[in-house]
């Protein structure tokens, strides 16, 4: 399901601009690199600001068809459907307040900067950025745009609801326009950064997995496989966990209690590595 948008900046910076002169014979520093920290997070994280989950216990997909709505080979047969289904989420999520787990990843971004601090969510919604986080990637997309399917333009949404006659700005087109949410069998183009994660995540970096079941995204494609197995610094936090044999320590917990009983632990290794 579900995400857009994402690009690689590479930048050159000369040493001269940042080091002080030394004098002959001293030696340069080591250089200590302090963890980053990498949350992947699912419906639960979201669950406790009285958003719906998808899959768990009475979740929207027990009682939805993802054919009719959610479902890029129908969606367009189905278009009237398909905005009625994401306005009435759109309304759902419009008295909906960022919880306390938003609240501290968001403060967590802040202290440590977006360098060291990734937030990657499956979620729709915008409780993080709502909380304060200053970069949050949505790998299935978010429900305040809207895509033309025939240019492959992302717009803003003009208004509180998605509009099924809002016509695409760069093409014209209309009824080739489709909630900015990404559906099952479309193409993800944010997947990419849990490749990018895979390929930067060291040893000494922490992961945590919140309110997910992992049965969209697996395990595997999130650790690179020096972390596979009860490692230390995989941490998981749900109530109902699932693929545990990846975590060394699970929190068994609602997203809010489970983060706020590993903070302590994730500000000191943040802090000293």
């Amino acid at each position: 399901m579900q995400g857009h948008n994402g690009s690689d900046r590479i930048q050159e910076i000369k040493v001269a601009d940042f080091e002080q002169v030394r004098q002959p014979g001293q030696q340069r520093a080591p250089q200590v690199r302090l963890p980053r920290l990498y949350v992947f997070s699912g419906a639960g994280l979201s669950a406790e600001s009285g958003i719906s989950t998808f899959r768990t216990g009475d979740g929207i997909w027990t009682h939805t068809s993802i054919d009719e709505v959610c479902n890029y080979h129908t969606w367009r047969r189905n278009r009237p459907a398909v905005f009625r289904f994401y306005n009435q989420r759109i309304a759902e999520c419009s008295g909906a307040r960022p919880n306390d787990a938003h609240r501290l990843l968001a403060q967590w971004q802040n202290t440590w900067g977006t360098e060291r601090v990734h937030l990657v969510t499956q979620n729709i919604d915008d409780m993080l950025e709502q909380a304060g986080a200053r970069q949050v990637t949505h790998l299935h997309g978010d429900m305040i745009s809207l895509l033309c399917t025939d240019c492959d333009y992302r717009f803003p949404s003009i208004g509180a609801k998605l509009d099924p006659g809002a016509a695409c700005p760069s093409c014209g087109q209309v009824e080739s326009v489709k909630p900015g949410v990404v559906f099952f069998n479309e193409a993800a183009p944010e997947y990419q950064t849990l490749w990018r994660i895979q390929q930067a995540m060291t040893d000494d970096d922490l992961f945590i997995a919140v309110g997910t079941a992992f049965e969209v995204i697996p395990p595997e494609r999130l650790l690179p496989p020096t972390r596979y197995g009860r490692y230390a610094r995989n941490m998981l936090v749900d109530p109902a966990p699932q693929r545990t044999e990846f975590f060394g320590v699970v929190e068994q917990e609602p997203a809010t209690v489970g983060l706020s009983k590993l903070e302590p632990a994730i500000e000191r290794m943040m802090e000293s590595g």
